[in-house]
């Protein structure tokens, strides 16, 4: 019987505008929300209650990440800067990373915690240290906003997405591109690698979810349902369950079997858009984020609530 995953907590008004992206961490059980209203948020996993707020950005906020660690976060804005935060030190400010205009998009945390990777309006994957704040090195691609960046969990490939639907596969060592994959025909708006290190799944507004094979660059499922542009897709961290979440401008947050490539639950619980989805590090919870300002949390039936 597979499992199922059961609305609980509901945090509305959570933000004062639109929430555009969340993320949970490993260790710390923080919650990290960042919204449109410029403001950055971290939630008590368990409880959903408020911890704290990050004050760093002036303008919107488009992504949050956190380190593998669960020790920082960091989040990306339209002001050009990315804020790192110390989720040890009530979300001490750590640094402030001051990118070009529209070089730092949908920033994600390398597996070592050394780098972020961010999408550009040029069509470079940008690079920065965490350490220096510099950037250390780029990744070309076609010339088209590259909307989204993900890393595999081991470290050896990182994927940029674009608005012409393509993405493109690097090899972190070598600085090469693997494989430039195809098929989406509109803008990917996000990306997740499964926990085997080589399943890439990326969302798009054609309104499908496409599962590839990186080892080989071929397209081996594409996944349909989302009645609109797929928002957020996020891989349960648990390799065993096989499972993929994603949420849609539809309004709805779906949970499939990547081993049977079918919907296993559709969730119809925000009046609005839903920005993103995350998972929880054990992959027994889940959180959506939404425009209408709310935050929903998710528990598997077999987990402590």
């Amino acid at each position: 019987m597979p499992t199922t995953y059961i609305p609980t907590i509901v945090r509305d008004d959570a933000h004062q505008d639109d929430i555009w992206d969340v993320a949970w961490s490993k260790n710390t059980n923080c919650i990290i929300t960042g919204a449109s209203d410029s403001s950055v948020k971290c939630w008590d996993g368990s409880s959903g209650e408020l911890k704290y707020d990050l004050d760093g950005h002036v303008l919107s906020v488009v992504s949050v990440d956190t380190n593998n660690a669960g020790t920082r976060a960091v989040s990306a804005s339209i002001d050009s800067t990315l804020c790192i935060w110390d989720l040890e030190n009530n979300g001490a400010l750590v640094k402030t990373i001051n990118a070009t205009p529209v070089e730092a998009w949908k920033a994600r945390f390398s597996p070592d915690g050394e780098f972020v990777a961010c999408g550009s309006h040029n069509g470079d994957i940008n690079l920065y240290s965490i350490e220096s704040g510099d950037k250390v090195s780029s990744f070309a691609t076609k010339q088209k906003f590259v909307t989204t960046t993900a890393y595999s969990p081991d470290g050896k490939y990182v994927a940029g997405a674009a608005e012409d639907g393509s993405i493109y596969v690097f090899n972190v060592e070598t600085s090469q591109l693997a494989h430039t994959l195809s098929g989406h025909a509109k803008a990917v708006r996000d990306l997740t690698f499964a926990p085997d290190n080589r399943t890439l799944i990326s969302g798009s507004d054609d309104k499908c979810i496409h599962v590839y094979d990186v080892e080989h660059g071929q397209l081996a499922s594409v996944l349909t349902g989302h009645t609109s542009w797929v928002l957020g897709v996020d891989a349960n961290p648990d390799v065993s369950k096989q499972q993929l979440a994603s949420s849609s401008a539809d309004r709805k947050v779906k949970i499939w079997d990547l081993g049977m490539r079918s919907v296993l639950e559709t969730h119809e619980v925000h009046s609005e858009e839903v920005w993103s989805v995350a998972w929880n590090p054990e992959g027994t919870k889940l959180v959506s984020v939404s425009e209408d300002k709310s935050i929903k949390w998710f528990a598997s039936s077999g987990s402590s609530v």
